[in-house]
């Protein structure tokens, strides 16, 4: 795996990025002198990789329109390392940990994904879509607030991100359960257990958070069992990925009330389609993809560049590389 620089010159860094100013900018703060190569979107990024070679390359997903430039920047031998702008890496897959490293920016969305997770709780299990109706229709009515106090949420993907959530969620005074291919103890859990107790853990969870990433082993595992298991009436979230879920299945247990609600920020396919069955199911809150989204995310993950960046060009091993046997 390539893991530093092989020698000491000043790498030629290519930046993606819709709005890639103010990511210059900051680059440039740190590193005044260093050779960049800017674009705003994917088919003009992959022209330039391929001319250029640069060997060092910034990735956001630019949202534009077109196919991102993954063949390309890949396919090019002078890249030997790429910086993802997610804990996600997915759209990576799969590449030549001999010839190129990914890291990728786990840890930066931590903070402001776990307030989301705590918000989309306290936000069913007070009723508050129901009061939104009520001020929608000018309806005075009081309804009883049923705390979350005492109530279990099972995390599902119990790394970093699960965590902070874990924090989060017992200081609201929950249960908090995790899942982890390799368990061991946290003080944000009352338990941490492996993939093989699943079923038990989600049989217990007033509430189930998906945090997982995507990887051939993660593909499909919320499967129409897996939803069988959560404890009828549970509420859903997922902030992993939508390809970590059958949606069908999904939208078959909210429907007939097996499960009482979801939160959703990720799906399988994106922008989510215009007639998939979620816009319009009243138990389901829909998101674009942006519960890791703090405002300021991407001066976060350029400065875990910048950072890594150094530790490249002294020769140190990289932060956050990715080990594409596990996919995180």
């Amino acid at each position: 795996m390539v893991t530093t620089k092989s020698d000491n010159k000043t790498p030629k860094v290519a930046i993606l990025n819709a709005n890639p100013d103010p990511i210059e900018a900051r680059i440039k703060e740190r590193f005044p002198n260093l050779p960049l190569l800017v674009s705003d979107n994917y088919d003009a990024m992959a022209d330039m990789v391929a001319q250029e070679r640069p060997e060092v390359v910034l990735a956001f997903k630019a949202g534009t329109a077109g196919t991102f430039p993954r063949d390309v920047i890949l396919g090019t031998d002078s890249v030997k390392w790429i910086q993802a702008s997610g804990a996600g890496i997915d759209h990576w897959t799969p590449w030549d940990p001999t010839r190129v490293s990914l890291t990728n920016a786990s840890g930066i969305h931590g903070d402001v994904m776990s307030e989301f997770v705590v918000w989309a709780i306290l936000n069913h299990q007070l009723g508050m879509p129901v009061y939104a109706q009520q001020q929608k229709h000018h309806e005075w009515r009081k309804n009883l607030l049923v705390p979350a106090t005492g109530l279990t949420l099972t995390i599902v993907g119990f790394g970093s991100i699960g965590e902070e959530v874990g924090r989060l969620a017992k200081a609201l005074g929950m249960r908090v359960l995790g899942v982890r291919a390799h368990p061991k103890p946290s003080p944000a859990a009352d338990r941490v257990v492996g993939l093989d107790a699943l079923n038990g853990v989600l049989s217990e969870a007033d509430y189930v958070l998906i945090v997982l990433p995507l990887t051939t082993a993660t593909r499909g595992m919320i499967n129409a069992d897996i939803l069988a298991a959560m404890k009828p009436g549970s509420y859903f979230i997922n902030t992993g990925r939508g390809g970590l879920v059958d949606e069908g299945a999904l939208i078959e247990c909210l429907n007939s009330g097996h499960l009482a609600g979801a939160a959703i920020d990720v799906f399988a396919t994106e922008p989510l389609p215009a007639e998939s069955p979620f816009w319009s199911m009243p138990n389901v809150i829909v998101m674009p993809h942006a519960s890791g989204d703090a405002s300021d995310w991407n001066i976060r993950v350029t400065d875990l560049f910048c950072d890594n960046l150094t530790r490249w060009m002294a020769g140190e091993p990289l932060k956050n590389i990715v080990d594409p046997a596990l996919g995180y």
